[in-house]
């Protein structure tokens, strides 16, 4: 029996996935942006190193990007440098330069896709009606979190955030849509459950609470919740 070598993804190829996954193409966005029609989709293209490499992106209407980098020659690909100090030093600035590029490019011309389940969705629907507030993704290196603030005093009331359940205290990596809210002093005790109610992930665990948003906690339950964080939030 033979069996074929699966080939191995180079880091670039695994930095275009990393930065571009879960995010919605804003088409509107591509020719401000100073982007070119092409005949694929829309061509973008910035130089790397002082212009010692071409960096191009093609993006395509369903949102894919593909990026090639070329040298002075002409030849695409991504260098592989001589293991010399200088040349090492080179390549760790073209690998900089590299994903700053694509973020740049993610961050002006598409946006997170997130929380893609009915109880995320009605929840963030509701913040935006209710408060008028919208959700922000402030961490590059953490996209799928973002935090919602009141207005008046800049704190925060809720975050919703995509983690596996074993961040929670299971035992699955299965990744779950979860939301962060403040809580009344001495209320945490009688609402964990360490089913769908947990300690706060990444927060204060004597002041917030994570709720899953797997269906288990109804939304009435969860708005109200929400509701009292936004208060909790504004002395």
């Amino acid at each position: 029996m033979f069996f074929r070598r699966v080939p191995q993804k180079s880091w670039y190829e695994k930095a275009v996935e990393r930065v571009f996954r879960d995010r919605k193409l804003c088409g509107d966005k591509l020719l401000p942006f100073g982007c070119v029609r092409g005949e694929n989709g829309f061509l973008y293209r910035t130089k790397l190193l002082h212009g010692r490499y071409r960096m191009e992106f093609e993006i395509h209407a369903d949102g894919s990007v593909r990026v090639a980098v070329r040298g002075a020659d002409g030849e695409e690909g991504m260098p592989h440098l001589a293991p010399k100090t200088a040349d090492r030093l080179q390549e760790r600035a073209l690998r900089r330069e590299y994903e700053e590029e694509l973020w740049h490019v993610a961050e002006c011309c598409f946006e997170p896709d997130f929380f893609k389940a009915d109880p995320a969705r009605s929840l963030v629907e509701h913040v935006r009606e209710a408060y008028g507030d919208e959700l922000e993704f402030l961490w590059r290196k953490s996209p799928g979190s973002a935090v919602v603030r009141r207005k008046d005093t800049e704190k925060w009331y809720a975050v919703f955030l995509a983690v596996p359940r074993s961040k929670l205290g299971g035992s699955s990596r299965e990744r779950v849509e979860v939301l962060n809210l403040r809580v009344c002093p001495g209320e945490l005790d009688g609402l964990v459950d360490y089913s769908s109610r947990f300690p706060a992930y990444h927060m204060n665990k004597k002041n917030w609470v994570s709720l899953c948003l797997d269906g288990s906690i109804p939304v009435e339950e969860l708005a109200e919740r929400l509701e009292t964080s936004r208060r909790l939030a504004g002395k």
